[in-house]
């Protein structure tokens, strides 16, 4: 498995890779190719924006996409995307990638990562085992329009 920089001539292939993950179980979401080049190339379009791609011979495996932002005199970093090919979940990519990605925000000077995800997902058991924690301080809050 090869991790690397995502750059946007990637774009293209990872919004059919990101549709093809989110739009199976257990997400069921509805992601166009379309929706979600527009989705990733905002996502890469952020300033401070640091993404990486996991693949081999077969293609992209894994996707982590997010941007970095000053908090006081440090560097956060909000991961915004992050997914695992649905037929090679439970191979250990993901965790693979989370190493990557980890290493690669600890040369940028990064102090601190945060994501949002679905309560009670396998999503949040892979935070949970990555070292993520439910944060004791924040909330998420939301207004629908």
């Amino acid at each position: 498995m090869n991790f690397r920089n995502v750059t946007t001539a990637d774009l293209t292939d990872c919004a059919r890779f990101f549709s093809d993950v989110f739009n199976a179980e257990p997400w069921n979401e509805n992601w166009s190719v379309g929706s979600s080049h527009q989705r990733l190339s905002d996502c890469a379009l952020t300033p401070n924006f640091l993404g990486m791609v996991g693949e081999d011979d077969t293609g992209i495996a894994a996707l982590a996409l997010g941007y970095w932002q000053r908090y006081q005199e440090e560097k956060h970093y909000y991961l915004l995307e992050f997914c695992v090919a649905n037929e090679r979940q439970g191979e250990g990519i993901g965790t693979l990638l989370m190493e990557a990605l980890h290493a690669r925000l600890q040369e940028e000077g990064v102090n601190r990562i945060y994501t949002l995800t679905a309560r009670d997902t396998p999503a949040q058991d892979f935070y949970g085992k990555a070292g993520f924690y439910v944060s004791p301080k924040m909330i998420l809050m939301a207004r629908r329009y």
